[in-house]
């Protein structure tokens, strides 16, 4: 997530993706929203993946007799 927000503040937010004046700020805005949901729902899904794996595994131990 910490890495997400480096890309964010040190890529994604200089970019100057249309110049624009009349609807370039909105469309500009909006496509840097896009790529931050898309950065944040891969977060998401890797932090998910960990979680059920840890969990998964944790169960399976507790589950099997000696």
């Amino acid at each position: 997530m910490i890495v997400g927000f480096g890309i964010l503040a040190l890529v994604v937010a200089p970019l100057r993706i249309q110049s624009d004046p009349s609807l370039g700020r909105y469309f500009d805005a909006a496509v840097k929203a896009m790529i931050a949901l898309v950065l944040s729902i891969s977060w998401l899904f890797i932090w998910d993946r960990q979680v059920r794996l840890y969990f998964y595994r944790k169960r399976e131990d507790i589950t099997e007799p000696v």
